[in-house]
């Protein structure tokens, strides 16, 4: 594995995530998730695939995504770990209250023979 090469597509793929996130484009966000993704919160809620990108169609609405560092990387056969900040603007469909999250991310991403998926993301806040 050219770790080079992994983390240049890892990185687009993580951008990838987060554009079709913010613009609602749950079809390019599919894609990129595995079937067999495993979503936790920071708020200590568990999703898999299909219950995330329904709480992302009927609960809430992301307005940006910010990475204010690059992601440290951890290479594995078939697995890159990637691990750094996240800072997010959110705002809940019921009644339109707006969340501001800053997050440190783990995420795992899997080679499968369509390309690289996410497998796991796990988000914890951060203290202000």
């Amino acid at each position: 594995m050219n770790h080079a090469s992994v983390k240049s597509a890892v990185d687009a793929l993580e951008q990838q995530r987060c554009d079709a996130t913010v613009s609602e484009d749950l079809l390019t966000l599919a894609s990129l998730l595995d079937d067999d993704l495993t979503f936790v919160h920071s708020s200590g809620y568990v999703h898999d695939k299909p219950e995330y990108l329904t709480f992302l169609s009927d609960k809430i609405k992301t307005h940006k995504i910010v990475r204010a560092q690059s992601l440290a990387y951890h290479f594995l056969p078939e697995l890159v770990i990637t691990t750094g900040q996240l800072e997010q603007w959110l705002q809940r469909r019921s009644d339109g209250s707006e969340i501001n999250i800053r997050a440190l991310v783990t995420q795992v991403w899997i080679k499968r023979e369509t390309g690289w998926k996410l497998l796991y993301l796990h988000s914890g806040r951060l203290s202000d």
